[in-house]
């Protein structure tokens, strides 16, 4: 498994969703501000804070996805034998990549989720090696593999 080119894959996906976030941002001011010369109306200050809370969140959403990209870049994403950070754990599931909470993609045909070290499914599977499992949600985690 060549772990670098899926740090790769990690981080251009997340430029896009930034890329992405910023158009929404940028559509969401160019729809939404108001001519100078317009009436400001009892109704247009409750507008105005509805889209400032839109915009907040819209620019939080980008500063995460930056936070994610931080992360993944600063990982070595050495091969190793243990479940820590940088680690690809192959599990019955699903590829789980112990850095930081990324939503599921595919990549070469596997599903891929990126698990915080401080996530409940971190913890069941810290200490493990192959070939033992843990159980989360309910679900069975069989560890395959681990890159």
């Amino acid at each position: 498994m060549d772990k670098q080119k899926i740090k790769k894959h990690i981080i251009t996906r997340e430029l896009e969703k930034i890329g992405r976030t910023d158009l929404n941002y940028s559509d969401y001011l160019c729809g939404t501000g108001r001519a100078c010369d317009q009436v400001l109306d009892i109704g247009d200050a409750s507008q105005e804070n509805a889209r400032n809370e839109i915009s907040i969140k819209l620019a939080s959403q980008a500063q995460i996805i930056e936070k994610t990209i931080k992360t993944i870049k600063q990982l070595s994403f050495k091969n190793t034998s243990v479940i820590e950070l940088g680690a690809i754990v192959e599990t019955n599931h699903v590829y789980l990549i112990i850095a930081t909470s990324i939503s599921p993609f595919e990549y070469d045909d596997k599903q891929f989720v990126g698990v915080s070290m401080l996530a409940p499914l971190y913890k069941c599977l810290d200490g493990k090696s192959v070939g033992e499992e843990c159980v989360y949600n309910g679900t069975k985690f069989t560890i395959k593999n681990i890159y």
